[in-house]
């Protein structure tokens, strides 16, 4: 018998998304156990080890299928349309990381147990320089038509400075606002991979079709507090806006008074918008 074969894959599927410091990361464990009497020493711990990864990585399958594209759609129901998304996922999981791991003997058998990991978004600390599930599905989701962008007229911007007067308050607006934290802490709303900040009627400020495809634009926080500590994403001194209310795809509606805000210290400030400088705050 080989040594796979003697392998014996305990699949207990237990997934969770992780939140606190670490939102956007998926987690799941594994386990795998080795007979003790028949493979010894490190040969027995190794292969457990290596059944419990593989383990890990076939859950953390359920909790990618799981995860919402949108109000009504989740990464199954992308994978089952698309070979090519179905290819991406799975060579997303070659690349799931150990979080943590325990290995024991008990009643003659190895037995470990791993929590695997991949990263929904690039928020947190362990997904830094890691491909994450946002990026892998920021093609599949369709951007705006141009007519359909917010775009603030100019005389709004200048509100009639002189030149000298407003390439100074250009130069304190580009200071003062680094990035933009997005509060959702009022609203009935959870994390999913499509997510489109819009006016009433209808407009698109920000979402997956305003930066670069397989750029790193979503990021999460559970607090305003915990969201500008993050200055590696939003910088020192972010603009903070609030929801006023969900739209009818959940999306992300602010009052016009606020979209031309953004609109203004965006420009004002380096296209902050462009750059995925932007943290959704939820509960």
């Amino acid at each position: 018998m080989t040594p796979t074969k003697a392998l014996f894959l305990l699949a207990i599927i237990v997934p969770s998304v992780a939140l606190a410091d670490d939102t956007g990361l998926l987690t799941a464990q594994g386990f795998g156990t080795v007979d003790a009497e028949r493979y010894k020493g490190p040969q027995a711990k190794m292969l457990a080890r290596r059944a419990a990864v593989v383990d890990g990585r076939r859950n953390l399958l359920e909790v990618i299928d799981g995860v919402r594209i949108t109000s009504g759609t989740t990464v199954k129901d992308l994978t089952l349309e698309s070979d090519l998304i179905g290819t991406r996922v799975k060579g997303m999981l070659q690349g799931a990381f150990v979080t943590s791991e325990n290995l024991y003997e008990d009643s003659g058998s190895w037995i470990a147990e791993v929590e695997m990991a991949i990263c929904m978004t690039g928020g947190p600390k362990a997904c830094v320089s890691k491909p994450t599930l946002a990026q892998l599905m920021q093609p599949e989701l369709v951007a705006p038509a141009p007519s359909a962008m917010f775009m603030a007229d100019n005389a709004v911007l200048s509100d009639g400075q002189s030149s000298e007067e407003s390439s100074a308050a250009s130069a304190l607006a580009a200071a003062a606002s680094t990035g933009l934290i997005v509060d959702v802490t009022a609203q009935d709303f959870s994390p999913m991979l499509d997510v489109r900040v819009r006016t009433k009627d209808g407009k698109e400020l920000y979402g997956p079709g305003h930066v670069k495809s397989g750029s790193d634009w979503l990021h999460w926080a559970k607090s305003v507090d915990s969201a500008r500590e993050l200055t590696d994403i939003v910088g020192s001194a972010p603009l903070v806006v609030a929801v006023e209310s969900m739209g009818a795809s959940s999306e992300l509606v602010v009052s016009q008074d606020i979209a031309i805000d953004i609109f203004q210290k965006n420009v004002k400030g380096g296209d902050f918008l462009n750059q995925g400088k932007v943290i959704f705050v939820v509960k």
